[in-house]
């Protein structure tokens, strides 16, 4: 084999590694996103895509608990505007009297 073929045999080699390396590398990254995503059996699987969904299960919760206390303070507001009337109803006809 002449010097020529030699050095070209090197860099072929070289450059066959180099694309293993950065093919390694690229598994080793789309692992490591996944597991981050889904999960593993480390975390029992809640990756981002369950702390998603129960952060948006949370989320509905609350809309719901801020309805029904929006209704609540509705309700409560007419409580205190009946009282309200009834009491001035009340001194109203103490000092009429």
């Amino acid at each position: 084999m002449s010097n020529l073929e030699g050095e070209r045999l090197d860099r072929i080699e070289q450059h066959l590694r180099l694309l293993k390396q950065d093919g390694e590398e690229r598994a080793s990254d789309i692992k490591e996103i996944k597991q981050a995503l889904i999960g593993s059996a480390l975390n029992d699987y809640k990756g981002l895509v369950w702390k998603v969904s129960d952060i948006d299960e949370r989320v509905q919760n609350l809309e719901e608990q801020e309805s029904e206390i929006q209704v609540y303070i509705k309700q409560a507001k007419v409580l205190i505007i009946a009282f309200a009337a009834a009491l001035a109803t009340l001194i109203v006809k103490a000092f009429t009297k």
